[in-house]
């Protein structure tokens, strides 16, 4: 029987240690394997060892040389002229396979400790991200989410340019390298779906071994080993997201041609980071922040999903939205679920809110969590739940007609 995606249904979290579930995704398969996971008390891997397992499995190109240092002209008598600082990477703009410099610069920063989860969320139960596309479209810089690959559809429908997926679940960790290696074999939405069915298991193990031949043997089998546990629940989820439209128009990475190529052109070029994440942990979202500013690109996008139901805006969560240096561009997307609300589906509304104005809102500590912080956004007029589109909200933004994200895929 489906379980209800409302907290109280949800396993019960230790007092003390605030976490947020695997977002919008509560009929997900509860998979019976070991996940590798480690307790909170537990100490984060090494930077090194998170680089390693999210070094994509297409080769970055050679790092292009820095020129030599200038010999400064001899004066009499001048102090001695020190060293210029290392020059930053160049800018990430665009999508072009990213340098070894770059790369390196987008895989700096330790992240959180991963946890030990009861269930493991292979696929998400949202299924309007399309009432996003006209808010997002076009948007490119970073892209940060939670989850899995509904990550896909948004950040393709957002023409992102780096991508930090996060998720506290070893499994959700793991899952995103699997696509990774498949998809980079796939050069089309329906070969992809064809490696998660029976028959492919072999041929997409043998994919996945020689993918990760690099990582330590134990990473390596428990990856295959997600691949081969979750194997049969994402092939069901994706005969659903390859059929995926609205109005006649394909609306998800699998039904849009454009946006798979799009997703399989960022794993070939090394753009797409998976790590370990908590959003209220003292490491991933920094290190996302840092790898932001270093490579010269705004964060444009963050994306939620229904993940603030699980915690409040402490002062560690502030400090990681702060990090997260965007423009006058920059969005928030959630889901929230609640009768309260009117549906864009069967569970879920969607909210899209600057990024400006949830910082702004997270200065004010009566905002201490995302209901005290919805109501006090109605109070004072700028929650707007009344867009044009049934489910979709906004806060401190204009509605947009569907036509003003047609230009989505126009940069291509």
């Amino acid at each position: 029987m489906p379980v209800s995606p409302s907290p109280r249904n949800l396993p019960r979290l230790t007092r003390g240690f605030q976490r947020w579930m695997s977002p919008a995704c509560a009929l997900g398969l509860l998979l019976t394997i070991a996940c590798g996971g480690r307790p909170p008390t537990e100490a984060a891997s090494s930077a090194s060892a998170h680089q390693s397992l999210s070094a994509g499995t297409s080769p970055a190109p050679e790092p292009t040389p820095a020129a030599p240092a200038r010999t400064p002209a001899p004066a009499p008598a001048a102090a001695p002229v020190a060293d210029p600082p290392p020059s930053p990477p160049a800018g990430a703009g665009g999508t072009a396979p990213l340098t070894g410099e770059q790369r390196t610069a987008m895989l700096a920063g330790p992240e959180d400790s991963l946890l030990t989860t009861p269930i493991h969320y292979m696929k998400s139960n949202e299924v309007r991200h399309d009432v996003f596309f006209p808010y997002v479209g076009g948007k490119g810089g970073v892209y940060v989410g939670v989850g899995s690959d509904q990550n896909y559809t948004i950040a393709a429908a957002a023409g992102s340019e780096l991508m930090f997926l996060l998720d506290i679940d070893q499994s959700v960790v793991d899952l995103h390298r699997c696509y990774e290696a498949l998809v980079e074999a796939s050069p089309d939405p329906k070969t992809l779906f064809d490696r998660w069915s029976e028959g492919a298991v072999e041929e997409s193990v043998k994919i996945l071994e020689a993918a990760y031949a690099g990582l330590p043997e134990a990473d390596r089998k428990r990856i295959v080993r997600l691949y081969r546990a979750a194997r049969e629940t994402v092939f069901i989820h994706l005969d659903r997201v390859y059929r995926r439209h609205q109005n006649d128009q394909p609306t998800a990475w699998m039904s849009n041609p454009e946006m798979y190529q799009y997703v399989r052109n960022m794993f070939l070029a090394d753009r797409v980071r998976m790590m370990a994440g908590d959003l209220t942990g003292p490491n991933s979202l920094q290190s996302v922040g840092a790898a932001a500013k270093a490579l010269n690109l705004p964060v444009r996008i963050v994306y939620f999903s229904n993940a603030e139901e699980y915690f409040d805006y402490n002062k560690q969560f502030v400090a990681n939205v702060e990090a997260l240096a965007g423009d006058e561009q920059s969005l928030v997307l959630r889901t929230i679920y609640s009768k309260k609300w009117v549906h864009a589906d069967q569970l879920w509304a969607y909210q899209v809110q600057p990024l400006s104005d949830f910082r702004a809102r997270l200065g004010d500590r009566k905002n201490r969590s995302r209901n005290p912080m919805l109501r006090y956004a109605e109070i004072d007029g700028t929650l707007n739940k009344d867009t044009g589109v049934k489910g979709l909200s906004l806060i401190g933004l204009a509605p947009r007609g569907a036509a003003e994200g047609a230009q989505t895929f126009a940069h291509r």
